[in-house]
């Protein structure tokens, strides 16, 4: 794969593991390598690119775990785990529960006992590389209010159409304030911060089995081929083929 990821998160854990060929990809202020059999896990929304590292290309396999679910899993009611030891690294226990969890959803697609099963044991193989606490993701200060506003309101209106001045209302900023404040903590721009919201909710009712054309216009797309584009852009593959896979 050639594609190149603009700056994106997801609100799930991501847990990958590079099959052939070398990726880099910048982690908020850090730049990282992952090559042939590394693995890397990402944090529950932190914001990364990711492109080829080598003229070849790359391969991967990746696995999107709920936070509730590697929290459930502990069966504690200690904190759940927020940060991640480390980024890049090798784990043949988790490489072979990754590929166990792949094959499983690729025998049973809509689910079932062997892929909730499977999910588990990788779940149990990601833990040990899990930490409790803040994110370690290199911003130390609380969340300004004004942006944890702005966010809650582009959640509550993820498939509606918003707009600066409205969210600046919101807020309580100005508008330029808002913008230079909201990628200072959210490391993403409002539109993009909105756009991964709705793709994210597009990925899941397209891996639910509902139509690419259904999706574009449930989850706020003027139509298909706008959800075409931002969707590839996003995720590297059309909503159709990330159906069908």
């Amino acid at each position: 794969m050639q594609h190149a990821y603009r700056p994106h998160s997801h609100p799930t854990w991501t847990v990958a593991v590079v099959e052939r060929g070398a990726a880099c990809f910048s982690l908020d202020a850090t730049q990282q390598r992952a090559g042939q059999g590394e693995l890397f896990v990402l944090e529950p929304e932190s914001v990364h690119t990711g492109m080829a590292a080598v003229p070849e290309g790359w391969a991967y396999k990746v696995l999107y775990i709920e936070p509730r679910l590697v929290h459930d899993w502990d069966e504690r009611d200690s904190k759940a785990p927020s940060a991640v030891r480390w980024v890049v690294f090798r784990d043949v226990a988790l490489r072979g529960a990754l590929a166990r969890a792949h094959a499983a959803l690729a025998c049973e697609p809509a689910g079932g006992l062997a892929v909730e099963e499977a999910v588990l044991g990788a779940v149990a193989a990601l833990r040990p590389h899990l930490r409790p606490g803040p994110p370690a993701r290199g911003r130390d200060r609380a969340e300004h209010a004004s942006v944890r506003r702005a966010r809650a309101h582009l959640r509550e209106r993820w498939d509606r159409k918003v707009t600066l001045t409205e969210l600046a209302a919101v807020s309580g900023l100005s508008r330029f304030e808002l913008v230079r404040r909201f990628r200072e903590f959210s490391g993403v721009t409002p539109h993009a911060y909105h756009t991964n919201l709705r793709v994210e909710e597009a990925r899941r009712r397209l891996a639910a089995g509902h139509a690419p054309a259904a999706v574009a216009a449930d989850c706020g797309f003027a139509d298909q081929p706008h959800l075409n584009r931002v969707f590839k852009r996003a995720v590297g593959v059309s909503p159709g083929r990330y159906a069908r896979a």
